[in-house]
């Protein structure tokens, strides 16, 4: 059964409910579960259900939870969106999936992803294409679209999402949530492609995702990465003692990237609100080739990409070829395997010198506002990997999504922030990045920037 008022709660407000004892775990359950089987159909953002007994063993208060379909749940499907993986159950936890749990979270499902996880649009062939709930014409993005989509549209209070080269930030700017993506080693290293990807979560509200990290901290044993821990919470920073931050700000990238009018709009009314709440503001850059990063990067994304895929496949007994996977991941695969070791070094080293130029600007500026993607949703259909080849693919993203990867490969820690809707009611997210273990900052300029231009209220126009 749905109770419309539980549409107005993040999920904070929800677990102070619980607490109180104002709800019982068991009505919010049934509630979501409700609003699942009559939003699923038409946006297919949720493509597996599970049944699992009731967590309250930790902060969250059993609240219900969704993982991506990238991820292992022990004894569900784990399709990462493709047909070679068919009928494929796991035989494991992922470590964040126990963290999750030991927080106070029930799994309830598995949430929707192009196949594995590969675009910024999910639109897998296998499971199906996923719908914006702003505006189903169009993509909520990838790869973490059928997590976004589901928390927009009111299936669950937050869900989990990864990030390998802006999977957080694209569905949340798509789908008018706030999406963080955390500093390389800062969570449990799960997602085996390259070293770029970090899972975290998509939410309503800033303090929502900063609780999500709070059980989430921390490497697991054999991580490449460690970031240490902060040592005090991030759920409860007061920004209050945020002060003056120095932020260089590059809403048009002329010749490199053009970026629409409307994305433009939205950064430049970003860009005026932090002055206004009395932060400096200039136009600056970190000094790096856009167009030779993101070449490089496709290098290493592709090869590590090719890898994972044959991989699982063979985890489940198959092989991957232009029979059992979509056409652009066939040919993800005869690219990456055209790429010699010398020419997959070369591009680790040079991403890693350029990595470095962008570090150092951080010594100069607090933080890094830039638009999440060079223009808002794309509609439904253009990532369609069925019809593309991972060229065609690269070539979409050449024009759409080439500046969040950059946080991805340099390790800091990034945010979509939920300030802007068009005309046509399709959000348009702000992007920040900061320094690097520098969570603390963002979370304190995300809860000032919600708190000076509240978005919260739009979500019960989707109802």
């Amino acid at each position: 059964m749905e109770h419309r008022e539980l549409y107005r709660y993040d999920a904070w407000e929800l677990r102070m409910k619980l607490l109180q004892k104002e709800w019982k775990i068991e009505e919010v359950i049934d509630h979501y579960r409700a609003v699942i089987n009559r939003k699923n159909p038409d946006l297919n953002a949720v493509v597996h259900q599970i049944e699992e007994p009731v967590n309250t063993d930790g902060p969250f208060m059993g609240l219900p939870f969704l993982i991506k379909d990238l991820n292992a749940v022990k004894g569900h499907p784990l399709t990462y969106g493709s047909k070679v993986m068919e009928g494929f159950k796991a035989g494991w936890d992922d470590e964040f999936v126990k963290r999750f749990r030991k927080g106070g979270l029930t799994i309830i499902g598995k949430s929707n992803t192009p196949e594995f996880g590969f675009t910024p649009a999910t639109e897998s062939v296998h499971l199906g294409f996923t719908k914006n709930p702003w505006n189903r014409d169009f993509s909520p993005g990838g790869s973490s679209g059928g997590a976004a989509a589901a928390v927009a549209s009111g299936m669950v209070p937050f869900a989990h999402a990864s990030d390998g080269g802006g999977s957080i930030r694209i569905p949340a700017s798509n789908t008018g949530l706030f999406g963080f993506k955390p500093t390389r080693g800062r969570t449990p290293f799960s997602m085996h492609l390259n070293s770029f990807a970090v899972s975290h979560g998509v939410t309503k509200s800033v303090r929502d995702s900063a609780a999500l990290l709070d059980i989430l901290e921390g490497p697991q044993k054999g991580d490449l990465f460690a970031t240490p821990a902060q040592g005090k919470p991030y759920a409860g920073l007061d920004h209050r003692d945020l002060g003056s931050l120095k932020i260089g700000y590059m809403a048009d990238f002329g010749d490199v990237m053009p970026i629409s009018q409307d994305v433009q709009k939205a950064v430049n009314k970003t860009a005026r609100l932090c002055e206004s709440l009395g932060h400096h503001v200039e136009q600056a850059y970190p000094d790096i080739d856009l167009n030779r990063f993101m070449d490089a990067f496709v290098v290493v994304w592709v090869v590590g990409g090719a890898l994972a895929v044959k991989e699982a496949a063979r985890m489940n007994g198959k092989t991957a070829d232009r029979h059992s996977v979509e056409r652009m991941l066939s040919t993800l695969i005869e690219k990456a395997e055209g790429y010699s070791a010398l020419d997959y070094e070369k591009a680790r080293l040079y991403l890693a010198a350029e990595s470095a130029k962008f570090h150092a600007f951080f010594e100069k500026y607090d933080v890094l506002l830039h638009p999440v993607n060079a223009s808002s949703a794309l509609p439904l259909g253009c990532y369609n990997g069925e019809e593309k080849t991972i060229d065609e693919i690269l070539a979409v993203s050449a024009a759409y999504a080439h500046l969040a990867p950059a946080a991805n490969v340099t390790g800091l820690p990034a945010m979509s922030v939920p300030l802007y809707w068009k005309e046509n009611h399709v959000p348009v997210g702000s992007h920040f990045t900061g320094r690097f273990g520098d969570e603390k900052t963002l979370f304190k300029l995300a809860a000032q920037l919600e708190e000076a231009e509240p978005w919260f209220h739009r979500y019960e126009t989707l109802i």
